[in-house]
């Protein structure tokens, strides 16, 4: 998503810490440089950019932030706990587990589409989903498919089957395609598109792969 953190590491920090306690000026420096990247690219993001457009003294930013990977780790994670809360608020608004799939699918590629730091890089460097999985060897996509398998499995004994992990492999690679390479149809700017798609394509493999699920 963004230009130089390790990201596995990250999303694998991101899904397991707790979010940050409360701080106003935290969130305010980290919603100033989310503004900061989408304005200028992460690699071109300094620290006093940062300082200017929060409006904040350099040494409230600096005691948070001593370095710039600070900062642009802190972001990356909070971005990607916001992304996993979005998705997990999709699935809890469906009526059901089988529409939980569609809407989790809509949920996600939502907010993809209406990411500011995402919106930017579609136009300017459509590629890096592709690059960032491809440069640590797919480790991202690996803990990715993982906690895509663990939601299918839900509360069932044991571990998830080999079927639900291959449809969890599937759908990580179909979203990290979906963020590089949109599809023409369905329109990933259409939520009713996006939900028919989920609910004829992506549903019904993960019924079937559920339905005898084996550990």
């Amino acid at each position: 998503m963004m230009g130089d953190p390790q990201w596995a590491a990250l999303l694998n920090e991101a899904a397991i810490a707790p979010p940050a306690e409360a701080d106003g000026a935290r969130e305010r420096i980290l919603d100033a440089a989310l503004a900061e990247a989408a304005a200028v690219g992460v690699n071109r993001m300094t620290v006093e950019d940062v300082v200017r457009r929060s409006r904040l003294g350099r040494m409230t930013v600096y005691r948070r932030f001593p370095r710039r990977d600070d900062l642009v780790n802190a972001l990356a994670v909070r971005e990607i706990q916001r992304f996993l809360a979005a998705v997990a608020a999709g699935i809890d608004r469906a009526p059901d587990g089988r529409a939980g799939v569609a809407e989790a699918f809509v949920a996600a590629v939502t907010f993809a589409r209406r990411h500011p730091l995402l919106q930017r890089l579609a136009f300017t460097d459509p590629g890096l989903p592709l690059e960032a999985v491809a440069a640590d060897n797919a480790e991202m996509l690996s803990m990715g498919a993982a906690f895509i398998a663990r939601e299918m499995h839900g509360d069932r004994p044991g571990s998830p089957s080999r079927e639900v992990r291959w449809v969890a492999d599937t759908f990580a690679r179909l979203f990290i395609t979906y963020l590089g390479v949109p599809p023409a149809d369905p329109d990933v700017a259409d939520d009713a598109q996006l939900r028919l798609f989920a609910e004829q394509v992506l549903t019904p493999m993960v019924e079937r792969a559920t339905a005898g699920a084996r550990p």
